[in-house]
């Protein structure tokens, strides 16, 4: 856990002393809590195909066509699906379907409980927040995806902490964006970007570093207008068309501008980006779940915004900028942008949020460790 507990560069820890009963009190409670989220998720894992609409397993169903296909193997392919096939074909090989899946998401859990460093954060609401999502990932991990492939894809991406760890995961990413998701490159591109400018940023180069993330979030747009490739946004369009008054489609969302060019590309991605990510629109709605995953998006919003923060705030003040804090927080907002291009509904719009989970609450759990370990606690007690 020392490449992870990289807030402990910028405080020291009290010296250890009595656990207190309080403390061993508020240890019992997250346990279990936590013990909860893990139990609840793989129930969920087992027997959601059962009781989940069918659009939720619409993905599983075309990997199950493929592994049932006799000639799997026979060709090279870059189709996602496909070679999202193949691996599962490997994996059950191993492991039956039965089994790999509820495996998976308790693996995941074990790995959150690590890396978030849970035991040593106090407030219950950063608790309350990364068990609502690890809970609603079971949701989404309950039949092979395309998403458990690209999950530990992105976490070693951003957890590498070596320079050969790093370059081997940077090839792994590029691999996968290449034979499963091409869009990916894309994310890659502005990952590099947003890197690059917080590293301007944490030099008091601010200015410069605003022209950079500018530069990075149009350079895709206008390569492909130049390319002569079909506005980015305007994939958009092309799921929702054939979706028109479906009861599977009722939180799809348009462009609303009509793609004439890069200004009208990107003026759609911004604005996609702030109907996703700020999803007021679905609060007046009459549909409980809506209500709560436009409350629950806002709070996840708030809780990364105030960690970000918190994070160019303490690298800045060390003159540090190459940690795994900073490369989660980086990969988070440049997946974000890659979303705003493509994603044709909120429910698919969650659905890939799975993938930047745990790195998304890495960033939210620094603000709680950093104000910890300000405050000269023992970890023990927080």
């Amino acid at each position: 856990m020392a490449t992870i507990r990289s807030y402990e560069s910028f405080y020291s820890r009290a010296p250890a002393g009595h656990e207190p009963r309080d403390a061993r009190n508020q240890r019992f409670l997250i346990a279990a809590w936590w013990t909860f989220v893990a139990l609840a998720g793989v129930l969920t894992t087992i027997f959601g195909r059962e009781v989940l609409p069918a659009k939720f397993t619409l993905d599983a169903a075309t990997i199950h066509y493929y592994l049932e296909q006799r000639g799997l193997w026979d060709s090279f392919s870059l189709d996602g699906f496909v070679n999202t096939a193949r691996v599962w074909f490997l994996v059950f090989q191993v492991l039956p379907e039965a089994v790999a899946i509820p495996a998976y998401y308790s693996l995941l859990v074990v790995v959150a409980t690590r890396v978030l460093d849970l035991y040593a954060v106090r407030p219950a609401a950063y608790h309350v927040l990364a068990g609502g999502w690890v809970l609603c990932a079971a949701i989404f991990l309950s039949v092979p995806s395309k998403e458990m492939v690209a999950l530990p894809v992105a976490l070693w991406f951003c957890l590498a902490g070596s320079w050969g760890a790093r370059l081997l995961a940077t090839a792994l990413f590029l691999s996968y964006a290449v034979f499963f998701r091409q869009y990916w490159l894309i994310c890659f591109v502005y990952f590099v970007f947003v890197l690059i400018a917080v590293r301007l940023h944490v030099a008091k180069r601010t200015r410069l570093a605003a022209c950079t993330l500018l530069l990075g979030f149009a350079l895709p747009f206008l390569l492909a207008d130049t390319l002569g490739f079909e506005p980015l946004t305007e994939s958009r369009m092309t799921v929702n068309v054939d979706r028109v008054d479906s009861p599977d489609a009722r939180s799809a969302f348009d462009n609303p501008l009509e793609n004439t060019g890069p200004a009208t590309d990107i003026a759609n991605a911004v604005v996609s980006w702030f109907y996703m990510n700020v999803p007021v629109a679905l609060l007046p709605g009459p549909e409980l779940h809506y209500i709560f995953f436009a409350a629950f998006q806002l709070w996840t919003l708030w809780f990364f915004g105030a960690g970000c923060a918190r994070l160019l705030r303490d690298a800045k003040r060390i003159r540090r900028s190459d940690g795994i804090h900073l490369r989660c927080a980086a990969f988070v907002i440049a997946y974000s942008w890659t979303q705003a291009l493509f994603e044709p509904d909120f429910g698919s719009f969650l659905r890939h949020e799975i993938v930047v989970m745990i790195p998304m609450l890495i960033v939210v759990f620094y603000r709680a460790h950093a104000v910890r370990l300000q405050a000269g606690e023992n970890p023990l007690r927080a």
